[in-house]
């Protein structure tokens, strides 16, 4: 998820609104998410942040606005023990709000990994299923439309797209919907893939969007069609994650080289939506792959983890990096990591929500991460 965002910042730089399957479905999905009459309610009155809250996903729409996803481990005799969060002051404050009906996961049981917020209303929760709210979490909704365990969901412009591995065929899809209806449907223009790693996969900004299926780039600059890109990463390498600041301006990761908890991070840059690449950078090994996020086109961030955590950030759009924050925490990793706008970044440290899960915000440009020690 990164530019100005609707949905959180995450590698995905932005967000996106482009084709199911022709232009003409597109334009369907589109056409029917239009909400038929403007609405007053920004979201429920909160109220107190339960006791024992792990979070496990975070998702900002403005500055101020944001959502955490997590679980309630301390007082909670009903399950699933699931909770959801909003802040309107950029987390100077938290309040609880109803949550889908659903489990959060932890390991790699099944249960809801993450959360995304298109605006103040329609919001997504995912993982083994998909649950979404179309009153600012007053209300959720299972939806069974999307087969499968959803990998990754993001939302732009209208329009909301996820990955999903459908379970009788161990292939991966792509769906989509508009954000307020759940008309969801497979993109038939994207091939079935053997499969894509989950956080960071779909790239959205504004009407543009970037999705690795079987180590290609799939891109579209028109909401109409997709095209597979020429590029390649080296051999040996893998396309890693894909950030994008601008439909234009869009830059790509390439890992590989494994060794000792480390991998060779290669950082290239387009000008044209990825159409071409220029190589300008390569990232510390330290490591295993990695989450990029461009706040501007100076500004990049790769978010990785073995033996530790780390963010790495370069000022001069990619060409060196240094260590923005180390964690000494065993390598949690990432679940979630972005910026949502120039110099106010988010990050979820680990991959479930348990007693070590915690969430970090910067304001300054990622010189320092402050722990959200308020949830």
């Amino acid at each position: 998820m990164v530019a100005a965002v609707t949905g959180l910042a995450l590698a995905s730089g932005g967000v996106l609104a482009a084709a199911v399957g022709t232009a003409t479905a597109a334009a369907t999905v589109a056409s029917a998410g239009t909400r038929p009459s403007a609405s007053a309610q920004t979201g429920p009155p909160g109220g107190p942040v339960p006791r024992g809250f792990r979070v496990a996903s975070v998702t900002f729409v403005s500055p101020d606005d944001g959502w955490v996803l997590g679980r309630v481990t301390k007082g909670c005799t009903h399950a699933p023990c699931t909770a959801v969060l909003r802040t309107t002051n950029s987390s100077e404050s938290w309040a609880s709000i109803p949550a889908p009906r659903y489990k959060v996961a932890t390991g790699t049981s099944a249960g809801l990994r993450r959360i995304r917020f298109a605006d103040d209303l329609d919001g997504f929760a995912y993982g083994s299923e998909l649950w979404t709210t179309h009153t600012g979490g007053s209300s959720w909704q299972r939806i069974k439309q999307v087969p499968g365990s959803i990998t990754d969901l993001e939302t732009s412009a209208g329009i909301v797209y996820a990955a999903t591995t459908v379970t009788s065929s161990g292939k991966q899809e792509i769906y989509a919907s508009g954000i307020h209806n759940d008309n969801w449907q497979r993109v038939t223009a994207l091939p079935e893939a053997a499969g894509i790693g989950g956080l960071g996969d779909i790239t959205l900004n504004a009407s543009a969007g970037w999705i690795i299926l079987n180590n290609r780039l799939w891109a579209t600059q028109n909401d109409a069609t997709w095209t597979k890109e020429s590029f390649r990463c080296g051999s040996g390498y893998g396309i890693g994650s894909v950030a994008a600041f601008s439909p234009r301006k869009i830059t790509l990761l390439c890992v590989g080289n494994p060794g000792l908890g480390s991998t060779t991070k290669v950082v290239y840059a387009s000008t044209n939506g990825g159409a071409s690449f220029t190589k300008v950078g390569t990232a510390p090994r330290g490591g295993d792959g990695g989450l990029l996020a461009e706040a501007t086109p100076q500004h990049l961030f790769i978010a990785t983890a073995s033996g530790a955590s780390w963010i790495y950030a370069s000022t001069n759009g990619g060409r060196t990096w240094h260590t923005s924050k180390r964690i000494d925490d065993g390598g949690l990793g990432w679940n979630d990591f972005g910026f949502t706008t120039r110099t106010q970044g988010v990050a979820v440290e680990g991959t479930q929500a348990n007693g070590s899960s915690r969430l970090w915000l910067t304001r300054t440009a990622g010189r320092s991460w402050g722990d959200q020690r308020n949830i």
